[in-house]
């Protein structure tokens, strides 16, 4: 079957379309998961959008928002919401252009800022103070798995000043959800963070041909040849000891996670030694709920060190941290993809930064 692809950047004003912006160039949109901020698109492009007619439409860019679409073969995916940060106006020519970076809404919630202590009542649900927080930054479209996660003790631990994003990443922290990010959509994603399994792939990569009677393997992701591994050593620990020792809470608690997996280079019996990291946390729900963060830290720390770097066509569909099972020659391995990075042209390709990963055999 013949591929056609089409990238369109559709400008959006109070969450309506109202033109599309031209790209001079190749701009890129990359997900970092270990950025505050998740997402950015970067790129030059004319300075004014173009309305459905084709007539020019000045561009406020202190308050639009840009929506990058990939059409493949007719089927309109969109790629996020983004917002502008930086604003370079060129001229080269006699042609004017504008460079531009955008970041995911997750930059206007850390634009907000605290303007005076917050304070939390004990008894107030983890998520409501979290939406609060999201709707006061203007975020109106949430997607949430729900938690019966309270605050336990009447709290004040944000000084003025501090971003909302900052506080709304540490309440997430507390019951071991995933730092905030938004999606293809741009809604806003609250949810737990979870181990990489089997039973979670949500993308396959091979550059094997699919068995046309495995639907899975006809619907795989074909890679490209250019494939890379490289492997990082160094002193990972392989022991979490985290504390809690809130001066609210009648007594310390204390949660140990230790790695013992035979088939973990980083764990105790294949080091020969304890590597213990100390992770003091200001405020968890129970002990139960330190056990599960101290496990995560785990988990987390469970990814072999070793990266490969990855080349496919353009796809839709990528998130954050997305676990995706990889089949190459005879390699076989399950990772968490950690950064990917989108050509935003025709026939352009998207590179992929997967850590692979240690299933944890408990």
């Amino acid at each position: 079957m013949i591929r056609h692809e089409e990238i369109r950047f559709r400008m959006m004003r109070n969450g309506i379309e109202y033109g599309e912006l031209y790209a001079m160039g190749t701009p890129t949109l990359r997900m970092q998961s270990s950025g505050e901020i998740k997402m950015s698109l970067q790129g030059t492009f004319l300075p004014d959008a173009v309305d459905s007619r084709g007539n020019k439409v000045e561009v406020d860019w202190l308050a639009d928002e840009i929506k990058p679409v990939l059409i493949l073969n007719g089927e309109i995916n969109p790629l996020g919401v983004l917002m502008p940060s930086t604003v370079t106006p060129k001229e080269e020519r006699g042609e004017e252009t504008v460079e531009l970076q955008a970041y995911d809404r997750c930059w206007r919630v850390r634009d907000y800022k605290m303007e005076g202590a917050l304070y939390l009542t004990a008894g107030t649900a983890y998520l409501d103070a979290v939406e609060q927080l999201l709707t006061a930054s203007g975020i109106a479209t949430i997607i949430k798995t729900p938690s019966e996660a309270t605050i336990t003790e009447d709290r004040q631990d944000w000084e003025t000043g501090t971003s909302y994003l900052t506080v709304v990443n540490d309440l997430l922290a507390e019951i071991n959800y995933k730092p905030l990010w938004f999606n293809a959509a741009g809604f806003a994603i609250l949810e737990p963070a979870s181990t990489p399994t089997a039973e979670n792939i949500q993308h396959i990569f091979t550059n094997t041909k699919p068995d046309p009677r495995n639907r899975k393997e006809v619907e795989a992701v074909r890679l490209l040849p250019q494939i890379s591994r490289k492997t990082d050593i160094y002193e990972a620990p392989n022991v979490f000891l985290c504390i809690c020792s809130n001066a609210d809470k009648d007594a310390g608690m204390k949660a140990t996670a230790e790695n013992n997996n035979p088939q973990s280079p980083l764990s105790t019996m294949r080091r020969g030694r304890r590597i213990v990291k100390e992770v003091r946390v200001n405020n968890i729900e129970s002990q139960t709920e330190l056990q599960a963060y101290a496990d995560r830290l785990l988990y987390e720390s469970m990814r072999t060190g070793e990266v490969i770097n990855a080349e496919t066509m353009l796809q839709s569909g990528f998130g954050v941290d997305d676990v995706t099972a990889i089949k190459y020659g005879e390699t076989l391995g399950i990772c968490v993809e950690e950064a990917w990075t989108m050509q935003l042209t025709p026939g352009g390709t998207m590179s992929h930064e997967l850590k692979k990963v240690v299933i944890n055999l408990g």
